[in-house]
């Protein structure tokens, strides 16, 4: 009996291994290999933006799931852009993009973001134009107000392009959510005084009371210290199938992934994260989306409606015409994303959710401050084809960057002087 059971054992454990090596070949020759190692870092701290790029950065940026991995290069002014002298070159008409990781354009090649598409497509019709990328991850419209008024103004452009993500843009406003997100405060921030803008904590760090921080409550310790199988870590992370396959194993099975991080078999993330918070938990930047809004998000589209007229203040005194563009997010497209999101979170299930709210309140506010703006969020959900984003990140692919410019083009292509 022993001995069948003995045989029995190597049996299923050849077969384990086999499916394994069978897997780990087919990742391997598929070419879907994650890169090894880690990504390319291009941020720094700023006491007057909180982050910025770090001059001269360079290196190729990835996710853990092998979904992009594009090399980016920061120029000498902090931009991740070609090198741009402060003065226009004669007869040229200069687009200055502000916004934040959409923005940026870390997930795709720099000549394939939106902005890049955008000058591609004016140029190509006839048109002197330059596009420069400003876009920062992270940012809110408060830190990118900054930016123009200390470096975007002196590029002297004819018009700044604000692309506003509503998805995060209205926390990232707001210093109450902004903290309750990230557990302190890291950047400069505005409150309404009188109904009128005022800065704090510029330089960063200059208002240390001002601190806030979520929750100190012990949360539960769910991942021992010493877990048992962490000593096989060092030997699965050569395995291609391995780098490949957990990523996506967080996403649709996070209980297991936590049993798996409990045992030791992978490193705690996400799933740990979540799982910490308890059953009630919901992320808070999804408040944007609650219908009613609650206080703070009623107070953070306030903040928000003063940081958008008071840039397009100080791009009018500079001479130059404001716009915006609206980005949609994946949950607003792809309605799967969504209904991933209230799985996910099961305390979300019990309120009421509208996913179009916030680009309906910023459409009012720019109308009610005649700003020409473009919403992409109806367009992207026209489309007819492959996603437009990285499943998990959640950001555009070069696809959605393409569809985004070419948009973009076709709204602005009447407002450049003939050549």
């Amino acid at each position: 009996m022993a001995r069948k059971i003995l045989i029995s054992s190597l049996l299923i454990l050849f077969g384990v291994l086999l499916a394994f090596g069978v897997l780990e070949i087919f990742v391997r020759v598929s070419g879907k290999t994650p890169p090894s190692g880690e990504p390319a870092f291009f941020w720094q701290d700023d006491k007057r933006f909180g982050w910025f790029h770090a001059p001269g950065a360079e290196g190729y940026y990835f996710n853990p799931p092998g979904e992009y991995n594009a090399y980016a290069k920061v120029n000498s002014a902090g931009l991740i852009d070609q090198e741009y002298a402060l003065e226009k070159p004669e007869g040229v008409y200069r687009i200055l993009v502000l916004g934040d990781s959409f923005t940026e354009g870390l997930r795709v090649p720099m000549d394939a973001a939106f902005h890049s598409v955008l000058e591609q497509n004016l140029n190509i019709a006839g048109k002197r134009v330059e596009v420069i990328n400003a876009g920062v991850a992270g940012w809110g419209t408060d830190q990118e107000l900054l930016f123009y008024q200390e470096i975007g103004r002196k590029y002297h452009p004819d018009m700044v392009l604000l692309a506003f993500f509503p998805g995060n843009d209205i926390m990232n406003n707001t210093i109450a959510l902004e903290c309750e997100n990230f557990g302190s405060v890291r950047k400069p921030y505005f409150l309404l005084t009188d109904g009128k803008l005022a800065l704090h904590n510029q330089p960063v760090g200059s208002e240390t009371g001002e601190e806030k921080s979520v929750s100190t409550a012990p949360k539960p310790q769910l991942i021992p210290q010493h877990p048992p199988l962490a000593f096989l870590q060092p030997v699965l992370q050569h395995s291609a199938f391995y780098r490949y396959f957990i990523p996506r194993l967080r996403v649709i099975a996070p209980d297991l992934a936590l049993k798996l991080a409990q045992w030791g078999l992978i490193k705690p993330d996400s799933e740990t994260r979540n799982a910490e918070q308890g059953t009630d938990y919901i992320p808070v930047a999804y408040g944007v989306y609650k219908s009613p809004l609650e206080p703070p998000w009623q107070e953070g589209w306030r903040i928000t409606e003063a940081l958008l007229a008071q840039l397009k203040s100080d791009v009018q005194a500079d001479g130059a015409d404001f716009r915006v563009v609206v980005i949609p997010s994946q949950i607003q497209v792809e309605p799967a994303a969504w209904q991933h999101v209230l799985q996910s979170h099961p305390a979300m299930q019990a309120y009421d959710w509208d996913l179009d709210q916030p680009n309906r309140m910023l459409a009012d506010i720019l109308n009610r401050q005649q700003t020409p703006f473009l919403d992409l969020l109806p367009i992207f959900r026209a489309w007819d084809g492959p996603t437009l984003f990285f499943p998990i990140d959640g950001h555009w692919n070069e696809r959605g960057h393409r569809l985004a410019g070419d948009a973009l083009t076709q709204w602005l292509l009447d407002v450049f002087p003939s050549p």
